[in-house]
């Protein structure tokens, strides 16, 4: 049992299906560490039970069964040779061991299920904007690096509000609140399946995309500025956005510069609007 969980413990960074393989192959080994040190009356039986956690824990159900069967079996091996195991009680003890490791694999995984729900809950709520629901600037940042992994060509666009500060100065942060609502809501009615939504600032959201190309980025951004401008909220008549975005690896290649190149376009984008909207004014 423990040579069991040696070589288990050494063999994490195997591959699963491996690692199995590996255990599975170590059951005629505990089979005959205990034939070598008594059979019914080995010393080692306890032990297994450091092998039963340890096998309930590293694998999944469909896999922890057969294995923990396999290790039933060994501890039942002795019936076979051991002429005292019947008047030893060792029958009704192969009995108990077997519904003691069902037992506690089976708890094992329940624990395990719920660590790891707990896990993946608090990774969500870590990666979400609390307000609109869609991934924060820390979900952003991951799903961009390993968009950048996994992709050779996405697309990052950027887009924000025009004068979103007068809109809470006049309304109240309330409705401002409802208007990044609406507009998370509008635009992940728009997205594809596979692509990010993102707040990563105050009124400022981001969305990756995955294989799109300049034709595909324009039509994104058409059918968001559509969505978004559909949106009717009390006392907000209209809600102008401003976008802009930048493709990998034309335009950078790697993330963070990609971040820059479509931050500076936006930038001048929103420069170009303040600066048409004054000349608009003095004609």
């Amino acid at each position: 049992g423990l040579i069991s969980i040696g070589l288990g413990l050494r063999g994490l960074i195997m591959p699963l299906g491996r690692r199995a393989l590996v255990t599975a192959a170590m059951m005629p080994v505990v089979a005959l560490a205990l034939w070598a040190t008594g059979g019914a009356t080995s010393y080692l039986q306890g032990v297994l039970l450091f092998t039963v956690l340890f096998v309930a824990w590293f694998f999944p159900p469909w896999m922890a069964g057969p294995l923990v069967g396999l290790l039933v079996a060994a501890y039942a091996s002795p019936l076979l040779y051991d002429a005292d195991a019947v008047a030893l009680g060792y029958p009704a003890r192969t009995v108990v061991f077997t519904v003691a490791v069902t037992g506690l694999t089976g708890t094992m995984q329940f624990l395990k299920r719920r660590l790891v729900s707990a896990e993946m809950r608090q990774r969500e709520i870590a990666e979400r904007d609390a307000l609109t629901g869609v991934a924060n600037r820390r979900g952003f940042d991951l799903a961009l690096a390993q968009t950048h992994e996994r992709e050779e060509r996405y697309a990052l666009i950027l887009f924000d509000f025009d004068d979103f500060k007068r809109i809470n100065d006049v309304h109240g942060h309330r409705v401002g609140d409802a208007v990044l609502i609406a507009v998370a809501q509008a635009a992940r009615e728009v997205v594809r399946y596979g692509d990010c939504l993102a707040r990563i600032g105050g009124d400022e959201f981001a969305l990756i995309a995955p294989s799109a190309g300049e034709r595909g980025v324009v039509r994104l951004v058409r059918a968001l500025g559509e969505a978004i401008h559909a949106i009717q909220l009390p006392g907000v008549h209209s809600v102008g956005v401003t976008f802009a975005w930048a493709i990998a690896p034309d335009n950078a290649n790697d993330p963070a510069a990609l971040v820059h190149v479509a931050d500076e376009r936006l930038m001048a984008r929103k420069r170009e609007s303040k600066l048409r909207a004054v000349e608009s004014a003095r004609a």
